[in-house]
């Protein structure tokens, strides 16, 4: 899985997302001093974000020890600890000045805990139409249609929603491309992999997909306390 998201993420497909990231993290948080990230993965986002942050220190956290491993390389200023994030985070109360969630589960208690009273919170999540065209074409699964009502629900009341934003862009991707996108999302869990090359052989060499992903920058609700 590490080996698929480098190769995936190495070639750059998701890089507007990235600095979509980067520059509301800048605009939103530029006095950081300490980034997490929750469910981090290889740290591809966080180090995007340290580069531009150059006083900041970064913590990846994930529960995979392979990924944590290969995040503590993406960024000189980046730690990487191993920890399922809906067990109480090893961090101080207060301590985080920007948390960033990206395409990954909420603990919302512990995002509440760990932010700092003048903090922000960064969640980006797909939209509906995001590799729609590989959904209908691999049979991927679908995005729920209310995830961004179910965010909310989760974050509410403990966080307030400052900024919202749609990030779209097109992207050719070829075949070793489409599988390594498959292997490394959700939908692998949930669908026969044995036929995806099969089914990947079908399409033409070079697939148009769409990425859409929204982008929430919240701060601490001014009513919650530790």
């Amino acid at each position: 899985m590490v080996a698929v998201r480098e190769k995936f993420l190495g070639a750059r497909h998701f890089l507007p997302l990235a600095e979509t990231i980067v520059e509301a993290s800048k605009k939103h948080a530029s006095d950081t001093r300490l980034v997490m990230e929750a469910g981090a993965g290889i740290g591809y986002y966080i180090a995007h974000v340290l580069e531009v942050l150059p006083l900041s220190l970064g913590l990846a956290l994930d529960l995979s020890k392979f990924a944590a491993r290969r995040a503590a390389r993406a960024h000189v200023r980046l730690d990487a600890v191993v920890t399922d994030i809906f067990e109480r985070l090893p961090l101080k109360s207060e301590s985080v000045d920007l948390a960033l969630n990206i395409f990954a589960p909420r603990p919302a208690s512990e995002l509440l805990r760990t932010l700092n009273r003048e903090g922000r919170l960064l969640v980006a999540f797909p939209t509906e139409q995001h590799m729609q065209q590989l959904r209908n074409s691999i049979g991927l699964l679908n995005i729920d249609p209310r995830k961004e009502w179910r965010i909310s629900r989760t974050l509410d009341p403990s966080f307030r929603l400052l900024h919202t934003q749609r990030c779209q862009w097109e992207m050719e991707l070829q075949h070793n491309d489409l599988e390594a996108f498959v292997l490394m999302a959700p939908s692998a869990r949930h669908i026969d992999v044995s036929g995806l090359p099969g089914r990947i052989a079908r399409l033409g060499s070079r697939v148009k997909v769409t990425g859409a992903v929204n982008i929430h920058v919240y701060e601490r609700a001014k009513h919650c306390d530790i």
